[in-house]
Protein backbone atom coordinates (compact mmCIF):
# COMPACT_ATOMS: atom_id res chain seq x y z
CA UNK A 1 0.00 0.00 0.00
CA UNK A 2 1.56 3.55 -0.96
CA UNK A 3 2.00 6.04 1.45
CA UNK A 4 -0.84 8.08 0.38
CA UNK A 5 -3.33 5.34 0.36
CA UNK A 6 -2.16 4.58 3.69
CA UNK A 7 -2.81 8.25 5.50
CA UNK A 8 -6.62 8.41 3.28
CA UNK A 9 -7.04 4.88 4.87
CA UNK A 10 -6.30 5.84 8.30
CA UNK A 11 -8.02 9.38 8.00
CA UNK A 12 -10.96 8.70 6.52
CA UNK A 13 -13.93 9.11 7.72
CA UNK A 14 -12.39 11.80 10.23
CA UNK A 15 -13.59 13.61 12.61
CA UNK A 16 -11.48 16.44 13.72
CA UNK A 17 -11.98 18.96 16.20
CA UNK A 18 -10.25 23.29 15.74
CA UNK A 19 -10.38 25.90 17.43
CA UNK A 20 -7.99 29.04 17.14
CA UNK A 21 -9.18 29.41 20.81
CA UNK A 22 -6.96 26.42 22.15
CA UNK A 23 -5.49 27.56 25.57
CA UNK A 24 -2.03 24.86 24.84
CA UNK A 25 0.15 25.94 22.25
CA UNK A 26 3.70 27.68 21.56
CA UNK A 27 4.80 30.27 19.31
CA UNK A 28 7.66 30.50 16.77
CA UNK A 29 10.28 33.09 16.62
CA UNK A 30 7.79 35.15 14.07
CA UNK A 31 4.55 35.14 16.37
CA UNK A 32 3.41 32.02 14.34
CA UNK A 33 1.82 28.97 16.04
CA UNK A 34 4.32 26.30 16.30
CA UNK A 35 2.83 23.68 18.79
CA UNK A 36 -0.66 23.72 19.04
CA UNK A 37 -3.10 21.03 21.39
CA UNK A 38 -6.48 20.84 20.10
CA UNK A 39 -9.01 21.43 22.69
CA UNK A 40 -10.99 18.19 23.87
CA UNK A 41 -14.88 20.60 24.16
CA UNK A 42 -14.81 21.83 20.78
CA UNK A 43 -16.78 20.23 18.42
CA UNK A 44 -16.58 18.12 14.99
CA UNK A 45 -15.45 20.48 12.41
CA UNK A 46 -14.74 17.96 9.66
CA UNK A 47 -16.00 14.51 8.41
CA UNK A 48 -14.89 12.27 5.79
CA UNK A 49 -11.97 14.23 4.25
CA UNK A 50 -8.98 13.63 2.43
CA UNK A 51 -5.24 14.51 4.13
CA UNK A 52 -5.26 17.74 1.85
CA UNK A 53 -8.66 19.19 3.18
CA UNK A 54 -6.90 18.61 6.54
CA UNK A 55 -4.21 20.99 5.85
CA UNK A 56 -6.37 23.16 4.24
CA UNK A 57 -8.95 23.52 7.19
CA UNK A 58 -5.57 23.98 10.22
CA UNK A 59 -4.67 26.43 7.93
CA UNK A 60 -7.00 28.71 7.84
CA UNK A 61 -8.18 27.96 11.61
CA UNK A 62 -5.19 29.29 12.32
CA UNK A 63 -3.52 31.52 10.12
CA UNK A 64 -0.66 29.48 8.92
CA UNK A 65 -1.00 30.70 5.15
CA UNK A 66 0.20 26.65 4.27
CA UNK A 67 -0.15 26.11 0.34
CA UNK A 68 -1.07 21.95 -0.14
CA UNK A 69 1.04 21.62 -3.10
CA UNK A 70 4.26 22.44 -1.53
CA UNK A 71 3.64 20.28 1.24
CA UNK A 72 4.77 16.94 0.55
CA UNK A 73 3.66 13.44 2.85
CA UNK A 74 7.26 12.00 3.84
CA UNK A 75 5.64 9.90 7.04
CA UNK A 76 3.40 7.93 9.01
CA UNK A 77 4.37 6.84 12.36
CA UNK A 78 2.25 5.33 15.05
CA UNK A 79 2.61 5.72 18.68
CA UNK A 80 1.10 4.29 21.99
CA UNK A 81 -1.86 7.22 21.57
CA UNK A 82 -1.77 8.29 18.21
CA UNK A 83 -0.81 8.40 14.43
CA UNK A 84 1.63 11.22 13.16
CA UNK A 85 1.57 12.33 9.28
CA UNK A 86 4.91 14.15 8.34
CA UNK A 87 4.91 16.42 5.58
CA UNK A 88 8.37 18.15 4.42
CA UNK A 89 7.88 21.81 2.92
CA UNK A 90 8.94 22.00 -1.02
CA UNK A 91 10.19 24.82 -3.25
CA UNK A 92 10.23 23.94 -7.23
CA UNK A 93 9.68 19.97 -5.82
CA UNK A 94 12.78 20.01 -3.35
CA UNK A 95 12.73 20.00 0.37
CA UNK A 96 13.52 23.15 2.50
CA UNK A 97 15.78 22.21 5.09
CA UNK A 98 14.46 21.97 8.63
CA UNK A 99 10.81 22.90 7.47
CA UNK A 100 7.85 20.18 7.93
CA UNK A 101 4.34 20.69 8.99
CA UNK A 102 3.21 17.52 11.49
CA UNK A 103 -0.33 16.56 12.19
CA UNK A 104 -0.90 14.12 14.57
CA UNK A 105 -4.43 12.12 15.25
CA UNK A 106 -5.62 10.21 18.04
CA UNK A 107 -5.81 6.33 17.06
CA UNK A 108 -9.49 7.08 16.29
CA UNK A 109 -8.77 9.64 13.97
CA UNK A 110 -9.37 12.74 16.02
CA UNK A 111 -6.95 15.45 15.57
CA UNK A 112 -4.84 16.12 18.81
CA UNK A 113 -2.46 18.61 17.71
CA UNK A 114 -0.20 19.89 15.07
CA UNK A 115 3.46 20.93 14.94
CA UNK A 116 4.43 23.77 12.66
CA UNK A 117 7.60 24.71 11.64
CA UNK A 118 6.83 26.21 7.76
CA UNK A 119 8.02 29.35 6.79
CA UNK A 120 7.08 31.40 3.97
CA UNK A 121 7.80 30.45 0.51
CA UNK A 122 9.49 32.59 -2.20
CA UNK A 123 8.51 32.35 -6.01
CA UNK A 124 10.31 35.08 -6.54
CA UNK A 125 12.40 32.91 -9.42
CA UNK A 126 13.61 29.56 -9.71
CA UNK A 127 17.03 28.27 -8.12
CA UNK A 128 18.30 24.62 -10.04
CA UNK A 129 21.40 22.79 -9.70
CA UNK A 130 24.11 24.09 -11.87
CA UNK A 131 26.56 21.00 -10.71
CA UNK A 132 26.10 17.20 -10.68
CA UNK A 133 25.75 15.31 -7.42
CA UNK A 134 29.27 13.59 -8.20
CA UNK A 135 30.94 17.12 -8.52
CA UNK A 136 29.82 18.04 -4.90
CA UNK A 137 30.70 14.99 -3.49
CA UNK A 138 34.33 15.65 -5.12
CA UNK A 139 34.09 18.90 -4.29
CA UNK A 140 33.63 17.56 -0.53
CA UNK A 141 36.44 15.13 -0.59
CA UNK A 142 38.80 17.58 -1.59
CA UNK A 143 37.95 19.96 0.66
CA UNK A 144 38.36 17.07 3.58
CA UNK A 145 41.23 16.27 1.94
CA UNK A 146 40.57 12.34 2.42
CA UNK A 147 43.35 9.90 2.40
CA UNK A 148 42.37 7.60 4.91
CA UNK A 149 39.35 4.77 3.99
CA UNK A 150 35.63 5.35 3.73
CA UNK A 151 33.94 4.57 6.88
CA UNK A 152 30.06 4.25 5.25
CA UNK A 153 28.03 4.63 2.41
CA UNK A 154 27.91 8.14 1.06
CA UNK A 155 24.99 10.20 1.40
CA UNK A 156 24.08 13.23 -0.91
CA UNK A 157 21.17 15.08 -1.25
CA UNK A 158 19.56 18.49 -2.65
CA UNK A 159 17.54 20.72 -0.48
CA UNK A 160 17.23 24.21 -0.17
CA UNK A 161 18.27 25.97 3.24
CA UNK A 162 15.83 27.21 5.61
CA UNK A 163 17.62 31.17 5.07
CA UNK A 164 17.06 34.78 3.40
CA UNK A 165 18.63 33.86 0.33
CA UNK A 166 16.79 30.11 0.17
CA UNK A 167 20.37 28.77 -1.26
CA UNK A 168 20.07 25.63 -3.02
CA UNK A 169 22.76 23.33 -1.44
CA UNK A 170 24.19 19.85 -1.56
CA UNK A 171 24.43 17.77 1.76
CA UNK A 172 27.57 15.48 1.49
CA UNK A 173 27.81 13.14 4.55
CA UNK A 174 31.22 11.47 4.22
CA UNK A 175 32.58 9.30 7.14
CA UNK A 176 36.05 8.43 6.89
CA UNK A 177 38.75 7.42 8.92
CA UNK A 178 41.63 10.05 7.98
CA UNK A 179 40.59 13.18 8.75
CA UNK A 180 38.68 10.91 11.05
CA UNK A 181 34.98 12.52 11.56
CA UNK A 182 31.74 11.87 10.70
CA UNK A 183 31.54 14.90 8.14
CA UNK A 184 28.65 16.84 6.87
CA UNK A 185 30.02 19.10 4.00
CA UNK A 186 28.03 21.66 2.35
CA UNK A 187 28.53 22.38 -1.11
CA UNK A 188 26.55 25.73 -2.89
CA UNK A 189 25.08 23.99 -5.97
CA UNK A 190 25.04 26.41 -8.07
CA UNK A 191 29.16 27.23 -8.02
CA UNK A 192 30.28 23.95 -6.43
CA UNK A 193 31.67 26.29 -3.38
CA UNK A 194 32.28 25.16 0.00
CA UNK A 195 29.42 26.57 2.45
CA UNK A 196 30.10 24.97 5.90
CA UNK A 197 32.07 21.55 7.27
CA UNK A 198 30.74 19.76 10.11
CA UNK A 199 31.35 16.48 12.46
CA UNK A 200 27.58 15.03 13.28
CA UNK A 201 28.68 12.54 15.44
CA UNK A 202 27.20 13.60 18.81
CA UNK A 203 29.35 12.58 21.45
CA UNK A 204 29.18 12.24 25.08
CA UNK A 205 31.84 14.63 25.82
CA UNK A 206 32.42 17.91 24.23
CA UNK A 207 34.46 18.16 21.16
CA UNK A 208 37.98 18.88 22.34
CA UNK A 209 39.21 20.21 18.82
CA UNK A 210 37.98 22.66 16.38
CA UNK A 211 36.95 21.34 13.08
CA UNK A 212 39.52 23.46 11.76
CA UNK A 213 42.33 22.18 13.88
CA UNK A 214 41.20 18.89 13.02
CA UNK A 215 41.11 19.30 9.05
CA UNK A 216 44.52 21.10 9.69
CA UNK A 217 47.93 19.59 8.09
CA UNK A 218 49.14 18.38 4.80
CA UNK A 219 47.39 15.28 3.57
CA UNK A 220 48.06 13.25 0.07
CA UNK A 221 44.29 13.33 -0.81
CA UNK A 222 43.19 9.45 -1.67
CA UNK A 223 40.90 8.92 -4.83
CA UNK A 224 37.68 8.57 -4.08
CA UNK A 225 36.93 5.82 -6.91
CA UNK A 226 39.52 3.76 -4.97
CA UNK A 227 37.99 4.59 -1.83
CA UNK A 228 34.54 3.66 -2.61
CA UNK A 229 35.71 0.90 -4.35
CA UNK A 230 37.27 -0.52 -1.43
CA UNK A 231 34.61 0.13 0.97
CA UNK A 232 32.52 -1.72 -1.07
CA UNK A 233 34.72 -5.16 -1.32
CA UNK A 234 34.95 -5.22 2.50
CA UNK A 235 31.59 -4.18 3.27
CA UNK A 236 30.13 -7.13 1.55
CA UNK A 237 33.13 -9.47 2.80
CA UNK A 238 32.62 -8.34 6.78
CA UNK A 239 28.64 -7.13 7.46
CA UNK A 240 25.88 -9.39 6.86
CA UNK A 241 26.44 -12.95 8.24
CA UNK A 242 25.29 -14.23 5.17
CA UNK A 243 25.98 -17.69 6.80
CA UNK A 244 23.52 -17.42 9.68
CA UNK A 245 22.28 -21.32 10.63
CA UNK A 246 20.92 -20.65 13.98
CA UNK A 247 20.52 -18.27 17.35
CA UNK A 248 20.77 -19.08 20.76
CA UNK A 249 21.06 -17.40 24.04
CA UNK A 250 24.42 -16.98 25.97
CA UNK A 251 25.70 -16.27 29.07
CA UNK A 252 27.99 -13.81 30.13
CA UNK A 253 29.63 -11.70 33.02
CA UNK A 254 28.84 -7.82 33.24
CA UNK A 255 28.30 -5.31 35.60
CA UNK A 256 25.20 -4.09 35.46
CA UNK A 257 24.88 -1.28 35.97
CA UNK A 258 28.40 -0.63 37.03
CA UNK A 259 30.60 -1.30 40.08
CA UNK A 260 30.44 2.16 41.77
CA UNK A 261 26.56 1.61 41.97
CA UNK A 262 25.95 -2.09 42.89
CA UNK A 263 29.32 -1.57 45.43
CA UNK A 264 27.98 1.45 46.46
CA UNK A 265 31.77 2.76 45.85
CA UNK A 266 31.84 6.16 44.24
CA UNK A 267 35.64 5.91 45.74
CA UNK A 268 36.69 3.81 43.30
CA UNK A 269 39.16 4.84 39.99
CA UNK A 270 40.55 2.78 37.17
CA UNK A 271 43.45 1.80 38.81
CA UNK A 272 41.79 0.36 41.62
CA UNK A 273 42.97 -3.07 42.44
CA UNK A 274 40.86 -5.96 40.28
CA UNK A 275 40.16 -7.83 43.36
CA UNK A 276 37.81 -5.15 45.06
CA UNK A 277 35.47 -5.35 41.55
CA UNK A 278 34.57 -8.99 41.84
CA UNK A 279 31.59 -8.52 44.29
CA UNK A 280 30.11 -6.36 41.74
CA UNK A 281 30.28 -8.41 38.76
CA UNK A 282 26.78 -10.79 37.58
CA UNK A 283 25.88 -12.93 35.33
CA UNK A 284 23.50 -12.71 32.83
CA UNK A 285 22.08 -14.09 29.57
CA UNK A 286 22.56 -12.46 26.10
CA UNK A 287 19.72 -13.42 24.25
CA UNK A 288 19.19 -14.80 20.56
CA UNK A 289 22.72 -14.46 19.49
CA UNK A 290 23.71 -15.87 15.64
CA UNK A 291 25.40 -18.62 15.50
CA UNK A 292 27.91 -18.42 12.44
CA UNK A 293 30.43 -21.44 11.05
CA UNK A 294 29.88 -22.84 14.87
CA UNK A 295 31.07 -19.31 16.55
CA UNK A 296 28.64 -17.30 18.83
CA UNK A 297 28.36 -13.96 17.58
CA UNK A 298 27.19 -10.83 19.33
CA UNK A 299 24.85 -10.05 16.79
CA UNK A 300 20.84 -10.72 17.34
CA UNK A 301 17.48 -8.89 16.24
CA UNK A 302 18.12 -5.67 18.69
CA UNK A 303 21.85 -5.33 18.25
CA UNK A 304 24.31 -6.46 16.10
CA UNK A 305 28.06 -5.40 16.72
CA UNK A 306 30.38 -4.48 13.89
CA UNK A 307 33.81 -3.01 13.27
CA UNK A 308 33.36 0.06 11.47
CA UNK A 309 35.75 2.58 13.43
CA UNK A 310 39.40 2.60 13.94
CA UNK A 311 40.47 1.21 15.93
CA UNK A 312 39.86 -2.02 14.11
CA UNK A 313 39.25 -4.95 16.45
CA UNK A 314 36.39 -7.80 14.98
CA UNK A 315 33.92 -7.99 17.74
CA UNK A 316 34.43 -11.40 19.60
CA UNK A 317 32.89 -14.38 19.37
CA UNK A 318 32.51 -17.59 21.38
CA UNK A 319 32.29 -21.46 20.62
CA UNK A 320 30.09 -21.85 23.36
CA UNK A 321 28.28 -19.21 23.96
CA UNK A 322 29.69 -17.96 27.38
CA UNK A 323 31.57 -14.48 27.97
CA UNK A 324 33.45 -15.29 31.37
CA UNK A 325 35.88 -12.27 30.87
CA UNK A 326 36.21 -8.96 33.42
CA UNK A 327 36.97 -5.45 33.24
CA UNK A 328 40.33 -4.57 30.88
CA UNK A 329 39.23 -6.68 28.91
CA UNK A 330 38.04 -6.07 24.82
CA UNK A 331 35.82 -9.07 25.50
CA UNK A 332 34.10 -7.88 28.69
CA UNK A 333 33.51 -4.72 26.82
CA UNK A 334 31.75 -5.98 23.96
CA UNK A 335 29.28 -7.99 25.94
CA UNK A 336 28.26 -5.09 28.04
CA UNK A 337 27.42 -3.48 24.82
CA UNK A 338 25.48 -6.07 23.65
CA UNK A 339 23.81 -6.97 26.88
CA UNK A 340 22.88 -3.37 28.06
CA UNK A 341 21.23 -2.02 24.91
CA UNK A 342 19.59 -5.76 24.10
CA UNK A 343 17.73 -5.23 27.62
CA UNK A 344 17.29 -1.12 26.83
CA UNK A 345 15.40 -2.27 23.61
CA UNK A 346 13.78 -4.92 24.61
CA UNK A 347 11.88 -2.66 27.87
CA UNK A 348 11.24 0.15 25.12
CA UNK A 349 9.42 -2.74 23.64
CA UNK A 350 8.04 -4.06 26.67
CA UNK A 351 6.08 -0.15 27.34
CA UNK A 352 3.95 -1.06 24.25
CA UNK A 353 6.45 0.54 21.44
CA UNK A 354 5.78 -2.87 19.19
CA UNK A 355 4.66 -3.86 15.82
CA UNK A 356 3.51 -0.70 13.79
CA UNK A 357 4.51 1.42 16.56
CA UNK A 358 7.86 -0.07 17.15
CA UNK A 359 10.92 2.28 17.35
CA UNK A 360 14.21 0.59 16.95
CA UNK A 361 12.50 -1.65 13.69
CA UNK A 362 16.08 -3.03 12.38
CA UNK A 363 19.07 -3.95 14.86
CA UNK A 364 21.29 -1.50 15.70
CA UNK A 365 25.24 -1.66 14.65
CA UNK A 366 27.17 -0.66 17.57
CA UNK A 367 31.28 -0.30 17.45
CA UNK A 368 31.89 -1.49 20.99
CA UNK A 369 35.38 -0.46 20.10
CA UNK A 370 35.82 3.18 17.89
CA UNK A 371 35.88 6.85 18.46
CA UNK A 372 39.36 5.96 16.79
CA UNK A 373 40.23 4.94 20.01
CA UNK A 374 39.67 7.96 22.18
CA UNK A 375 38.05 8.64 25.24
CA UNK A 376 34.64 9.33 23.97
CA UNK A 377 31.28 7.67 22.43
CA UNK A 378 28.98 8.94 19.98
CA UNK A 379 26.14 8.47 18.37
CA UNK A 380 25.77 8.98 14.15
CA UNK A 381 22.96 10.25 12.88
CA UNK A 382 23.11 9.38 8.99
CA UNK A 383 24.00 5.45 9.88
CA UNK A 384 21.96 5.77 13.04
CA UNK A 385 24.93 3.88 14.28
CA UNK A 386 27.16 3.78 18.03
CA UNK A 387 30.73 3.53 18.60
CA UNK A 388 32.23 3.49 22.09
CA UNK A 389 35.94 4.20 22.66
CA UNK A 390 38.02 3.07 25.30
CA UNK A 391 40.98 4.86 27.98
CA UNK A 392 40.68 5.40 31.58
CA UNK A 393 37.67 3.81 32.71
CA UNK A 394 36.65 2.31 29.24
CA UNK A 395 33.37 4.02 28.07
CA UNK A 396 31.40 0.31 28.13
CA UNK A 397 32.44 -0.18 31.28
CA UNK A 398 29.53 1.77 32.29
CA UNK A 399 26.26 1.01 31.50
CA UNK A 400 25.20 5.57 31.88
CA UNK A 401 27.38 5.63 28.78
CA UNK A 402 26.06 2.53 27.26
CA UNK A 403 22.38 3.89 27.75
CA UNK A 404 23.05 7.52 27.47
CA UNK A 405 24.37 6.97 23.57
CA UNK A 406 21.02 5.03 23.21
CA UNK A 407 19.51 7.88 23.95
CA UNK A 408 20.27 9.83 21.32
CA UNK A 409 19.29 7.04 18.57
CA UNK A 410 16.16 7.08 20.92
CA UNK A 411 15.43 10.66 19.97
CA UNK A 412 16.39 10.47 15.88
CA UNK A 413 14.35 7.20 15.59
CA UNK A 414 11.40 9.27 16.93
CA UNK A 415 11.84 12.12 15.58
CA UNK A 416 13.82 11.91 11.92
CA UNK A 417 14.02 15.72 11.59
CA UNK A 418 15.66 16.16 15.30
CA UNK A 419 17.33 19.24 15.33
CA UNK A 420 17.94 22.95 15.44
CA UNK A 421 16.50 24.77 18.43
CA UNK A 422 17.68 23.26 21.73
CA UNK A 423 17.88 19.91 20.13
CA UNK A 424 21.60 19.80 21.31
CA UNK A 425 21.39 20.26 25.34
CA UNK A 426 17.59 18.67 24.82
CA UNK A 427 19.52 15.33 23.47
CA UNK A 428 22.25 15.02 25.81
CA UNK A 429 19.70 15.79 28.69
CA UNK A 430 17.35 12.82 27.94
CA UNK A 431 20.79 10.82 27.23
CA UNK A 432 22.14 11.41 30.74
CA UNK A 433 17.93 11.32 32.38
CA UNK A 434 17.47 7.58 30.10
CA UNK A 435 20.66 6.05 32.05
CA UNK A 436 20.13 7.39 35.37
CA UNK A 437 16.92 6.78 35.60
CA UNK A 438 17.77 2.78 34.53
CA UNK A 439 20.58 2.70 37.00
CA UNK A 440 18.32 4.26 40.01
CA UNK A 441 15.96 1.28 39.27
CA UNK A 442 18.85 -0.95 39.53
CA UNK A 443 20.68 -3.22 42.70
CA UNK A 444 21.41 0.07 45.48
CA UNK A 445 20.63 2.23 42.49
CA UNK A 446 18.90 4.79 44.80
CA UNK A 447 21.65 4.41 47.57
CA UNK A 448 24.95 7.03 47.01
CA UNK A 449 24.38 9.48 44.31
CA UNK A 450 21.27 8.74 42.41
CA UNK A 451 21.74 12.36 40.78
CA UNK A 452 25.05 11.46 39.47
CA UNK A 453 24.88 10.20 36.30
CA UNK A 454 28.24 8.46 34.41
CA UNK A 455 29.02 7.25 38.13
CA UNK A 456 31.74 4.98 36.70
CA UNK A 457 32.76 6.53 33.90
CA UNK A 458 32.78 9.63 35.46
CA UNK A 459 32.87 11.56 38.32
CA UNK A 460 36.70 10.29 39.11
CA UNK A 461 40.49 10.92 37.80
CA UNK A 462 38.74 10.01 34.20
CA UNK A 463 36.46 13.30 33.91
CA UNK A 464 33.70 15.14 35.95
CA UNK A 465 30.65 13.24 34.51
CA UNK A 466 27.51 15.07 34.99
CA UNK A 467 24.68 15.69 37.63
CA UNK A 468 20.85 16.17 37.08
CA UNK A 469 20.09 18.44 40.21
CA UNK A 470 21.10 21.47 38.86
CA UNK A 471 18.60 22.89 40.52
CA UNK A 472 19.07 26.88 40.62
CA UNK A 473 19.83 26.88 36.70
CA UNK A 474 17.32 29.29 34.73
CA UNK A 475 15.93 28.94 31.50
CA UNK A 476 15.98 31.84 28.60
CA UNK A 477 13.35 31.11 25.76
CA UNK A 478 15.42 33.78 23.62
CA UNK A 479 18.44 31.79 24.00
CA UNK A 480 19.35 28.35 22.06
CA UNK A 481 20.68 25.78 24.41
CA UNK A 482 23.63 23.73 22.38
CA UNK A 483 25.39 20.25 23.97
CA UNK A 484 27.46 20.69 26.65
CA UNK A 485 27.30 24.69 25.99
CA UNK A 486 28.65 26.18 29.64
CA UNK A 487 26.12 29.04 30.54
CA UNK A 488 25.90 31.19 32.99
CA UNK A 489 24.85 28.84 35.83
CA UNK A 490 25.79 25.35 34.65
CA UNK A 491 25.81 23.47 31.68
CA UNK A 492 22.99 23.17 29.20
CA UNK A 493 22.47 19.86 28.89
CA UNK A 494 21.54 19.89 33.06
CA UNK A 495 18.74 22.33 32.58
CA UNK A 496 16.88 19.51 30.68
CA UNK A 497 17.94 16.66 32.53
CA UNK A 498 17.52 17.94 36.17
CA UNK A 499 13.53 18.54 35.83
CA UNK A 500 13.20 14.78 33.96
CA UNK A 501 14.92 13.30 36.22
CA UNK A 502 13.93 15.04 39.32
CA UNK A 503 9.87 14.35 38.38
CA UNK A 504 10.81 10.89 37.86
CA UNK A 505 12.92 10.73 41.44
CA UNK A 506 10.27 12.31 43.00
CA UNK A 507 6.92 10.02 41.37
CA UNK A 508 9.14 6.84 41.62
CA UNK A 509 9.90 7.59 45.56
CA UNK A 510 6.27 8.00 45.99
CA UNK A 511 5.50 4.72 43.96
CA UNK A 512 5.10 5.40 40.49
CA UNK A 513 6.25 2.61 38.55
CA UNK A 514 9.16 3.71 36.49
CA UNK A 515 7.21 2.20 32.96
CA UNK A 516 4.90 5.26 33.53
CA UNK A 517 7.22 7.88 33.53
CA UNK A 518 9.17 6.43 30.56
CA UNK A 519 5.93 6.04 28.64
CA UNK A 520 5.89 10.12 29.34
CA UNK A 521 8.91 10.64 28.26
CA UNK A 522 8.90 8.70 25.12
CA UNK A 523 5.20 9.16 23.97
CA UNK A 524 5.88 13.15 23.99
CA UNK A 525 8.34 12.88 21.74
CA UNK A 526 6.02 11.96 19.07
CA UNK A 527 4.52 14.38 16.28
CA UNK A 528 7.35 17.27 16.40
CA UNK A 529 10.07 18.23 14.28
CA UNK A 530 13.24 20.57 14.47
CA UNK A 531 13.37 23.69 16.25
CA UNK A 532 12.33 22.19 19.48
CA UNK A 533 12.99 24.48 22.30
CA UNK A 534 12.95 23.16 25.60
CA UNK A 535 9.27 24.90 26.27
CA UNK A 536 8.00 22.91 22.84
CA UNK A 537 8.98 19.32 24.52
CA UNK A 538 8.33 20.70 28.02
CA UNK A 539 4.52 21.28 27.24
CA UNK A 540 4.31 17.93 25.06
CA UNK A 541 5.26 16.38 28.32
CA UNK A 542 2.56 17.29 30.14
CA UNK A 543 -0.04 17.32 27.91
CA UNK A 544 1.02 13.77 27.53
CA UNK A 545 1.27 12.82 30.87
CA UNK A 546 -2.17 14.17 31.36
CA UNK A 547 -3.54 12.27 28.30
CA UNK A 548 -2.10 8.51 29.56
CA UNK A 549 -2.64 8.87 32.88
CA UNK A 550 -5.68 11.80 33.34
CA UNK A 551 -6.18 9.91 37.11
CA UNK A 552 -2.71 10.44 38.61
CA UNK A 553 -0.58 13.78 39.95
CA UNK A 554 2.07 12.79 37.37
CA UNK A 555 0.82 15.75 34.55
CA UNK A 556 1.04 18.08 37.97
CA UNK A 557 4.74 17.42 38.86
CA UNK A 558 6.54 17.64 35.67
CA UNK A 559 4.73 20.72 35.40
CA UNK A 560 5.91 22.29 38.54
CA UNK A 561 10.28 20.76 37.61
CA UNK A 562 9.87 23.01 34.57
CA UNK A 563 8.02 26.16 36.04
CA UNK A 564 10.86 26.04 38.52
CA UNK A 565 13.59 26.48 36.09
CA UNK A 566 11.30 28.99 34.12
CA UNK A 567 10.69 26.65 30.85
CA UNK A 568 6.99 26.32 31.66
CA UNK A 569 5.59 29.87 32.68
Amino acid sequence: MSLKNLTLTLLTPLFISLSANASVSTKNDDGSVKLQYMPTSAKSALAGGDIADLVKQVSKEYGLNLDNTQLKLENVQRSLTGIHYSFTQQQNSIAIENAQFIISTDLNGKVIRFYNQTVPVKNDKKIFSAISEEKAIQSAWNVLAVDGELLNTIHSKLVYLNNEERSLVYKIELSVSSPYGHWIVTVNANNGSILSIEDQAIERKGTVKTVEKRLAGTRTVKSLKSAVSSFEAKNAKTFGLQKLTTSSDGLATVFNPNPAVTLIRIDLQDNTPAEEFESAYRQVTLKDLSIVDGLFNLAGPKVKLIDFESPRVAPSTSENGVWENKRKDVRFNDVMTYFHLDENVRYIESLGYVNSAVIFPNSIEVDANGVNGSDNSHYIPSSRRLAFGHGCVDDNEDADVILHELGHAINHHINRYWSGGDTGAMGEGFGDYWAASSSATKENGLKGKPEWVFKWDGHNQCWEGRKLDALDMKYNHSKYYTAHAKVSDGISDELWSTPIFQAFLELYLAGAPREDMDKIILESQFGLGSGLKMRDLATSIVQTARNLFPDKNYASVYEAKFKHHGILL
